[in-house]
């Protein structure tokens, strides 16, 4: 028996790193990264709260609770826009309504700085400073924790500052666009709802911006993409098995669909759009020119047990200008520019034995974790295997680096994230780690593990082995 040609000359192992402590009373929905490079996740539960998480020691920040009747489904940052110093929260409940938190967080004598890019964080887990022009030395914001808040005034608590109402029943979820201009919800009503903050400073009042109610049947994911030059564009996932996407068609607020997604065969739970990382790693190998157009890539999972990827499919040019590139044709006459197609182009190798209900795709590395009902957690890595022919296609190819069975021991995993550590143990600044969240409750922090797979072998093969054992034991500790 030959060896096989080619073995990785690594094996990824997801460990175990931490417990979120205290865990919550009932089930655990979803747990959301600060997306402005503070160390705070925010978890959703059953038990009408939300836990505020600190990252550099796993205990409990800060808890929101009493704006909700029911089970608190889902959970959102609003993206810094100013450096006040001001957390704010979007929920979104069973109630049927979306909540508006907000907390001031402890600031220096000279006001604070909310850096929001991961590395501002020192080895410490501190945030970077900001320097001024005279060479002062700004404080920067101070993160308090449950410990602290004993002795904290009440304005220092979670403020629930307002409720937005008109879903007909549960909400699903809520997200925030990248720029923080646009807040979205999606319901078991079927229907998505657009909203913009209008207040002036101080004053908490959002206005409807659109309700789109093309679905039909409950939609459990809305998913933003940021702004490419043409507006940020919003992604949506049904019970329906179909994905639809969404933009402002005329930049006067008319909101409208223009690509519909079809081929799962079960409801889709879960979206993420390509992140930067990804875009220029596979952008650069295959594309000469440097001014192309970056395709966007868009990752859903579903309930038939599949990952796919989409992609944009080139539009095939007219021989003939159509009527709305006329400028002698009044603009009501003119017929609106065709559809966007969008085809999937890879299906993540499988994994899963169960409804698959959550994917992150890293914004980091690029690679994809992705849990479900049969309880596993499983990490992917996209790769290149070069051009078929001289100047043709780069080909990409999807594999599994590791996975990781009953994660939450006999409970199904609601969710997935990739996050920033921020913990003692970290080794580097860029390091990751996974945080899951499941229905017994618990949130648990994974780290990830590589280690060379000849000293893997060694310790479960013998020395004196055929070379049949040997590949064997090789194949074995892949498999681990």
């Amino acid at each position: 028996m030959d060896p096989p040609a080619l073995l990785p000359s690594t094996i990824t192992r997801i460990v175990t790193l931490a417990e979120f402590k205290p865990i919550a009373s009932s089930r655990a929905w979803v747990s959301i990264p600060n997306p402005n490079g503070l160390p705070l996740i925010a978890t959703a539960t059953s038990d009408k709260t939300v836990r505020v998480y600190s990252l550099k020691n796993f205990t409990l920040h800060s808890t929101l609770e009493g704006g909700h009747s029911r089970s608190v489904r889902s959970v959102a940052w609003k993206p810094a826009v100013k450096n006040d110093g001001v957390l704010s929260l979007a929920t979104g409940s069973f109630d049927a309504t979306m909540g508006i938190w907000r907390r001031r967080e402890a600031l220096g004598e000279r006001g604070g700085v909310l850096n929001t890019d991961f590395e501002g964080v020192g080895q410490d887990g501190d945030l970077e400073v900001e320097v001024l022009a005279d060479g002062e030395v700004k404080e920067p914001l101070q993160l308090r924790n449950a410990k602290d808040d004993v002795e904290s005034d009440s304005e220092e608590d979670w403020e629930f500052a307002i409720v937005l109402e008109g879903h007909d029943s549960e909400l699903k979820n809520v997200a925030y666009s990248p720029s923080g201009q646009w807040l979205a919800s999606c319901s078991r009503d079927k229907s998505i709802w657009i909203w913009e903050e209008v207040g002036e400073e101080g004053e908490d009042e959002f206005e409807t911006i659109a309700v789109l109610q093309e679905h039909t049947a409950d939609v459990k994911c809305v998913c933003w993409r940021k702004d490419d030059g043409n507006g940020e564009v919003l992604a949506s996932a049904s019970y329906d098995d179909t994905i639809r996407l969404w933009k402002e068609v005329d930049g006067e607020g008319e909101w409208g669909c223009f690509a519909v997604l079809e081929g799962h065969e079960g409801t889709v739970w879960c979206l993420d759009w390509e992140p930067e990382v990804s875009l220029k790693m596979f952008h650069d190998a295959e594309t000469e020119l440097a001014e192309a157009p970056r395709i966007p890539r868009l990752m859903s999972c579903s309930a038939d047990s599949t990952i796919r990827v989409w992609t944009l499919a080139p539009a095939a040019p007219a021989p003939n200008k159509p009527s709305y590139f006329n400028p002698t044709i009044p603009s009501t006459m003119r017929a609106p520019p065709a559809d966007e197609k969008w085809e999937c182009t890879a299906t993540l190798p499988k994994a899963h034995d169960l409804p698959i209900y959550s994917v992150s795709w890293s914004k980091k590395t690029g690679r994809v974790v992705s849990t479900g009902g049969d309880g596993k957690i499983a990490v992917y890595e996209e790769r290149t295997k070069g051009r078929t022919k001289v100047g043709g296609e780069v080909e990409r190819e999807w594999v599994v680096l590791a996975v990781l069975q009953g994660g939450h021991g006999a409970y199904e995993i609601n969710h997935a994230t990739w996050c920033t550590r921020f913990d003692s143990g970290k080794t580097k600044d860029d390091e990751e780690i996974v945080v899951t969240t499941g229905d017994d409750g618990v949130v648990r922090a994974w780290a990830l593990e590589e280690e060379n797979v000849v000293a893997a072998v060694r310790e479960t093969v013998p020395e004196n082995s055929t070379i049949e054992e040997k590949v064997d034991g090789v194949m074995r500790g892949l498999s681990l």
